[in-house]
């Protein structure tokens, strides 16, 4: 039935385009009350849209900072862990190669001698003529690693007979003096080995010098001096980050094998990571979260153990190689609780044995306060966003509505008034209707029978009246009386939501569209004397 409308609208239309007045003419170019619905409710529809964005923005759930933040710290860990494995990886290889530089020399200084490798024990002329050969290999070595030190240590001491004589043992070791910056640029000073060998080759004691080595405060020193392998690198080991003695820094030994001609492990070499030299070789990353901080640290379970870690640059935080670090898996990055200090980040195992049998762990933490900053941030970008958004929305719909009401308020004054200079309305339905009325008030036959199309239209619209139910019927006589939708509820003690209900079946049943349209209808019926036979669903 609704289809039958529009050819109905335009024959009424048909029958104002002969009449002289303008204003009939001005339907041409019109809009359809339907075409205005559409383009209002689709705004409303806009509005609601962005309420919902504003409610979902202020309470975060449309903020992809964690996700975001979760992509940043994956890249940035990835870095980190091949950053990391490179560095060991290099420092394992120039360690090996050390290895078989000092296992040559001694192989080819015992020779020389005709002497067996025990022949270094007390005898500390021998020693410091070794110590004197190897330390131009100690010295390329150091150049070419990014270490801040090397050392070597041999199983034999220059006295057996002084007490906890089995712990010291002869060596040199190496280690760069003021060190500032990464590649260092300060002078190489003399650690531990004899004082004669320091002299013959120009080196600097060191301010904490001794003769030899404690093998007690190498971790893993007895493992790798019984390692049995083929492969040096199977026998290769990193310790613990420990203090050196007599200093207030602490390091990281690489541990690997020295053999002599027989295949016998006689003692160690290696290459040193200081707290100073890791942490000026790796510094903060800056992001939009805040500094990102990089560590290798043992782990243990869910635990990082921070005391025996090496950190890198910890400028702008309170972290400190100290307790333990706890870690909760997250979805899209895992949070790191340390004493009272919460880090966001990643972390990932990397390749590397250690003494005591912990895995290491390359890990990559922000300040949970910087991440919290960034995503308010972002929060308060999204709400001021929609915010905006929704005012822009609710201002058309107002501008909409009232642009759509005030020419139906004007269409019924100019279909009741006798004006003959009444202007269109540029609503279609409205403005051909008080055509049709006004073509009838200038022919003066008011009682006239109707055009046959309008009579048409009329009788069409009676004959629908006849599926209305009784309420239906009731609420129609009340628009007929001129009270409004809100006045129902109130006339039939129904709610609001029953009374839309009933409305949106009376428009289906009659063909309207509208409540303004349903309006425009009753004014007609009601103006033809045939209102009353509508209300009583076609009866007379």
């Amino acid at each position: 039935m609704a289809s039958d409308m529009p050819q109905q609208k335009g024959e009424i239309a048909m029958l104002t385009r002969g009449n002289r007045h303008p204003a009939a003419d001005t339907t041409r170019s019109s809009r359809s009350i339907g075409s205005r619905l559409v383009l209002y409710w689709l705004c409303m529809a806009l509005a609601t849209l962005s309420a919902a964005l504003f409610l979902l923005s202020v309470t975060g759930v449309l903020s992809r900072t964690a996700r975001q933040f979760g992509e940043t710290t994956t890249l940035q860990q990835k870095n980190t862990a091949a950053l990391f494995s490179a560095q060991m990886d290099a420092l394992t290889a120039r360690g090996i190669e050390l290895s078989e530089a000092v296992s040559g020399e001694l192989e080819g200084f015992l020779a020389r001698r005709n002497l067996p490798f025990d022949a270094l024990n007390d005898d500390p002329t021998l020693i410091a003529q070794l110590e004197k050969n190897l330390i131009p290999t100690l010295k390329t070595a150091m150049e070419g690693s990014t270490c801040s030190g090397v050392y070597f240590c041999l199983d034999a001491t220059a006295n057996t007979s002084l007490p906890d004589a089995e712990n010291h043992r002869m060596g040199v070791y190496l280690r760069y003096s003021s060190l500032r910056s990464i590649p260092p640029s300060g002078n190489t000073a003399y650690f531990r080995g004899t004082v004669d060998a320091a002299r013959e080759s120009g080196l600097q004691l060191h301010n904490r010098w001794n003769p030899e080595l404690d093998t007690s405060l190498i971790p893993g020193y007895k493992q790798v001096m019984a390692w049995t392998g083929e492969r040096l690198s199977g026998g290769c080991l990193w310790t613990e980050r420990v203090p050196l003695l007599d200093t207030w820094e602490n390091v990281t030994l690489l541990c690997v094998p020295v053999r002599d001609g027989a295949g016998h492990v006689r003692g160690i070499c290696g290459m040193e990571l200081s707290d100073l030299y890791f942490s000026l070789s790796h510094s903060v990353v800056s992001s939009s979260y805040g500094s990102f901080i990089m560590l290798l640290a043992p782990i243990n379970g869910d635990t990082l153990l921070l005391d025996k870690a090496m950190l890198g640059s910890t400028e702008g935080t309170n972290l400190s190689a100290s307790g333990t670090m706890k870690i909760k898996e997250g979805r899209d990055y895992d949070t790191f609780a340390w004493n009272d200090t919460t880090y966001l980040g990643k972390y990932q195992i990397v390749p590397g044995r250690l003494a005591d049998g912990y895995p290491l762990a390359a890990v990559t933490l922000v300040p949970e306060s910087g991440y919290r900053h960034h995503a308010q941030a972002a929060r308060i970008g999204w709400v001021l966003g929609s915010l905006a958004f929704l005012a822009a929305m609710l201002a058309l719909t107002a501008v909409l509505a009232r642009r759509f009401t005030m020419p139906i308020t004007q269409g019924f004054e100019a279909a009741r008034s006798c004006e003959q200079d009444w202007k269109p309305t540029g609503i279609r339905e409205i403005d051909e209707l008080t055509a049709y009325f006004h073509s009838q008030l200038r022919e003066s036959r008011p009682d006239d029978a109707l055009p046959m199309q309008v009579e048409n239209l009329i009788s069409e619209l009676i004959d629908r009246s006849r599926g209305l139910t009784s309420t239906e019927r009731i609420i129609l006589r009340y628009y007929a009386e001129g009270y409004g939708v809100k006045d129902i509820p109130d006339l039939l003690f129904i709610s609001a939501g029953t009374v839309k209900g009933h409305n949106s079946h009376i428009y289906s049943k009659l063909g309207v569209d509208s409540y303004d349209a349903l309006k425009a209808y009753l004014d007609i019926l009601k103006r033809c004397g045939r209102l009353e036979e509508m209300l009583q669903g076609g009866g007379k």
